[in-house]
């Protein structure tokens, strides 16, 4: 599993306030849409859907990011996602 996102910047303030709320925490849950490709190494790929400002945050915390797989509403895969 390989996850990437569509969401380049980032705002510091943001997670900053993240880091704050998941204090204590153990592990943070995010959601992923699967793509319907994979990477040169056979990887099947998955976008970020939600969440990329907590994804900073608990890197920063060092924390385990769990990752939930979604369909998405409008059924997009592939290059259309």
């Amino acid at each position: 599993m390989r996850v990437i996102t569509s969401q380049h910047y980032r705002d510091y303030d943001i997670i900053t306030k993240k880091i704050e709320q998941l204090k204590g925490a153990a592990k943070v849950t995010l959601p992923v849409y699967h793509t319907g490709m994979k990477n040169e190494q056979g990887q099947d790929l998955y976008i970020l859907a939600d969440g990329h400002h907590t994804y900073e945050a608990a890197m920063e915390l060092g924390l385990e990011v769990e990752f939930e797989i979604k369909k998405r509403p409008d059924g997009l895969v592939g290059e259309e996602l």
